[in-house]
């Protein structure tokens, strides 16, 4: 089962004490848990531990760690991890996240799995998880709207949360990337790394107008205005590598 709730625009400010009672509700829910955290930022993981140890009592959930890549993650999670909780955002020190969860899926126990998609990060790779009810994605910046207490009230009754934002950021990216050719991703590499269509063309070998008809293409079909927009759409789409 799929289910999420969308964070309204515009929405007036919490009061502290429905924050307040929201949060202590996701450390009830986390305290079920071994807790394993995979962010990249040192700061992260600096303000995780000490709200941590700020509210630790017997029913604080045991923190296995914090990693930066999937490879301290790996090192860290038990033989039978079907008793961890596994937090990761999208993009790690490493790289996607993705090869990471796939590995943890192939396991005969794998741990219970909650995704942060990362605004700012590539969208494309997280297509893949799409289809693994074991994989549960929330976004970003809907983590103090409440997402979070629901993808773990969600998790506690053995259902699937995927946040409707992942959910039209991914789609977004794989519409982009099917309505791109390949020359036209070509290009857009190429566009990425600063060049002009002159060099471009030259990089190509083809006319200069052909170069500039295959930019301006790019630009419509990202619904952007400009080279930079472009670039910085084809980054966080996931079509650029």
């Amino acid at each position: 089962m799929e289910s999420g709730s969308a964070a309204e625009p515009h929405a007036a400010p919490e009061p502290r004490a429905d924050q307040e009672a929201r949060e202590q509700r996701v450390r009830e829910l986390v305290s079920n848990y071994q807790l394993l955290v995979c962010n990249p930022s040192p700061a992260y993981a600096a303000i995780l531990r000490s709200n941590l140890d700020k509210h630790a009592d017997d029913s604080s959930p045991v923190l296995l760690g914090v990693c930066a890549t999937a490879a301290e993650a790996l090192a860290l999670l038990p033989a039978a991890a079907e008793a961890v909780l596994l937090v990761s955002t999208s993009q790690l020190r490493d790289g996607s996240c993705v090869p990471l969860i796939e590995t943890l899926l192939g396991q005969t126990a794998p741990p219970h799995l909650l995704v942060v998609q990362v605004v700012d990060a590539p969208a494309l790779p997280l297509a893949s998880l799409l289809p693994y009810p074991e994989v549960n994605l929330i976004w970003e910046e809907n983590i103090g709207k409440g997402v979070l207490a629901s993808a773990l009230e969600h998790m506690a009754r053995g259902e699937r949360f995927v946040d409707p934002a992942c959910r039209q950021s991914i789609a977004a990216a794989v519409a982009a990337s099917g309505a791109l050719t390949t020359r036209e991703l070509e290009v857009l590499a190429l566009v990425a790394a600063g060049l002009t269509n002159r060099q471009i063309a030259a990089r190509l070998v083809v006319a200069e107008v052909t170069a500039r008809d295959h930019v301006q293409r790019i630009l419509r079909k990202l619904a952007v205005g400009d080279r930079t927009a472009a670039a910085v759409a084809g980054l966080r789409l996931g079509l650029l590598s």
